[in-house]
């Protein structure tokens, strides 16, 4: 097997040059190629322009080149064929032995010196052997080191090599610009004048191990800091350490962003499952002091029960706070003129902030947004609140409202959007505190709640818009509301019925779901002194049957939507099947969005959100049934 190998190397056909203007010496040579066993194939010039011109038709593997030439003598003709012969393995043939011109031709690019008359034909082919195969690998090692080359300088992250120290000794051009310094300067510089206070740690770290990966911050030259991943390998070379950066700073930017919003979600759904348990105790409580109310004999009696009422009130306004920051809460939206409920509102606002703060209103029309009014009226209302507390030494708050347009690389979606934003004078935020202003219960206040700018932060995600703020210390804050714009012409808004005078009587019969049955029963208790016939069903299970059973006609279904066994979404398709006439009205005190969640849709006129006055509901059951 070895020698069928090494005579199918031998069958390597090399392609000879030889340039040689001496007949005798030419044909020595021609005989000694052809009496070996080496495959040559051979070409004979005798002068340099010869030699020059085919070179540039021809690939030789092999150049032989006597120096001294009809056209050409000593060096110089080394130095004219070696750029034409760039693939070429040069074995000079000289007749001087001159010592200098032959370390001289061999450090430029020649494979070897011979001397003629001092060479036989072994040495001759064993030197033009030789010659080839030094030739291939010095071309190898050039085209790899071309290679790392090319990707040292076309890398996108920043490689340095450093010395023990970590003192750069060789940088690319992504280091220079993660820097934010020209090559040549951070070039002799020590990474620990940019790293943070952590890196020297890191290194020691890094060194101990001989490789591992680490993350910290650079500080480039102009003062923005990038956080970078670092890779280190030691001792790639003598004393010379690899280090690899890549900027990861708007991927820890994002990562920071998911945990903020997850963190955010986590907590909204925290606050929706207390709202609903507070909500449905709040509907106990508000339903008995409201028989008590209607029941009162006494004038005392009915003031307690309307102070119960009052504080039951507050409290449901807690709730729909905490509804809003998950963004669980069931609005009403409908096409509004951003233009006119800030109008509206201006007024409340000087009021509210007093006479030292000056108002400002920039406005121009904006064309029509998707909201609800009540919501986005508390999101002007909160952070006019905000600005006030502020500026308790007075100073100006800038409501402001533009048309605004997202292309591609902005924070905000591409779109079209109406830009509200309120600005204040006041004493500003640090970079941490605005890390965390739409966090719930975080305030800096000491009597705040820290749910004004979680529930501003809630309303505004609910409404499909985007929210974001600028903040220096002792320079004021801007929040911007950016609310997606549906229609930029202004056209006729949504008519909101005003408060008419309803007959609450009446004598239909009425069916009621609800898993709570102390709320159950006060209710059913009012409605029955309304003078409606009730029937009354603990789940969705229950009530089918109820319905089932019941010959008459059910004028309404009031029912809540998470029940244990049958939900409010089976309930409801059953009675749509088998009592279509029956008109529905939803009661739910539950955070999660729990209608929509459970694939119910329904006008906005048959949703009531818990805790709610007999008196609403009373409205809501005639409306149903006056329809």
């Amino acid at each position: 097997m070895t020698t069928l190998v090494l005579e199918s190397r031998q069958e390597k056909l090399l392609n000879i040059l030889l340039v040689e203007d001496n007949l005798i010496d030419a044909q020595m040579v021609s005989n000694f190629l052809r009496g070996s066993t080496e495959s040559f194939k051979s070409t004979y010039v005798t002068r340099l322009d010869e030699a020059l011109l085919i070179l540039q038709a021809t690939q030789f593997d092999v150049v032989l080149l006597d120096l001294n030439l009809e056209d050409s003598s000593g060096y110089e003709t080394f130095s004219r064929i070696l750029p034409a012969a760039t693939g070429a393995a040069i074995l000079v043939l000289s007749g001087s032995d001159d010592e200098d011109l032959a370390i001289r031709t061999v450090r430029e690019g020649a494979q070897d010196y011979l001397v003629k008359g001092l060479f036989d034909a072994r040495l001759l082919v064993r030197s033009i052997r030789y010659a080839f195969e030094r030739k291939r690998s010095e071309e190898a090692l050039r085209h790899s080191e071309a290679t790392v080359r090319a990707m040292f300088e076309n890398s996108l992250d920043g490689i340095v090599i450093t010395d023990d120290a970590a003192r750069c000794l060789e940088v690319n051009s992504a280091a220079a610009e993660l820097a934010g310094l020209p090559r040549e300067k951070l070039v002799g510089a020590s990474l620990f004048e940019f790293g943070d206070d952590d890196l020297e740690s890191e290194w020691q770290r890094f060194r101990g191990s001989r490789r591992g990966r680490g993350c910290f911050w650079i500080r480039r030259e102009d003062g923005a800091k990038r956080f970078v991943d670092c890779s280190f390998n030691a001792h790639i070379l003598p004393e010379r350490h690899l280090v690899v950066l890549r900027d990861v700073t708007e991927q820890q930017n994002l990562e920071e962003q998911l945990r903020q919003s997850q963190k955010m979600e986590a907590i909204g759904r925290l606050a929706g499952s207390v709202a609903h348990d507070f909500n449905n105790i709040l509907g106990i409580i508000s339903g008995y002091a409201e028989l008590m109310q209607l029941n009162a004999t006494d004038g005392a009696q009915k003031v307690r029960a309307e102070k119960v009422l009052a504080a039951i009130e507050k409290a449901a306004s807690l709730t729909k706070q905490l509804l809003a920051f998950g963004r669980r809460q069931v609005l009403s939206p409908r096409l509004l003129d951003v233009f006119d409920v800030v109008t509206d509102l201006s007024g409340m606002v000087r009021v509210m902030v007093g006479a030292e703060i000056q108002v400002i209103l920039s406005q121009e029309s904006v064309g029509m947004v998707h909201a609800d009014q009540g919501q986005l009226e508390q999101v002007v209302l909160n952070l006019a609140a905000n600005a006030r507390d502020a500026m308790p030494n007075g100073g100006v708050l800038t409501i402001k409202l533009e048309n605004y347009s997202s292309g591609i690389g902005s924070q905000i979606p591409s779109g079209d959007y109406v830009l509200l934003s309120i600005s204040d004078t006041g004493i500003g935020m640090d970079p941490d505190t605005q890390s965390r202003i739409f966090e719930p219960f975080f305030s800096t206040k000491k009597s705040g709640s820290g749910l004004g700018l979680s529930t501003v932060y809630g309303i505004v995600k609910q409404s499909g818009g985007h929210i974001t703020v600028e903040s220096q210390l002792g320079l004021g804050s801007t929040f911007h509301m950016y609310l997606p714009l549906v229609a930029t012409a202004r056209v006729h808004a949504e008519r909101i019925p005003g408060e008419q005078p309803l007959h609450l009587q009446g004598d239909e019969t009425i069916l009621l779901v609800d898993d709570e049955d102390e709320l159950r029963n006060a209710t059913v208790e009012y409605l029955e002194a309304c003078g409606y016939r009730v029937l009354k069903a603990r789940n969705g299970g229950e009530a089918i049957q109820t319905a089932d059973q019941f010959d008459g006609k059910i004028s309404v279904l009031i029912t809540d939507i998470v029940m244990p066994k049958t939900n409010g979404r089976g309930l409801l398709d059953h009675i749509r099947k088998t009592r279509p006439e029956t008109k529905v009205l939803v009661i739910s005190g539950y955070a999660d969005d729990a209608v929509i969640r459970h694939g119910i849709f329904l006008e906005s006129t048959c949703f009531l959100q818990k805790p709610f006055t007999f008196q609403l509901l009373g409205s809501k059951i005639r409306k149903l049934l006056d329809s």
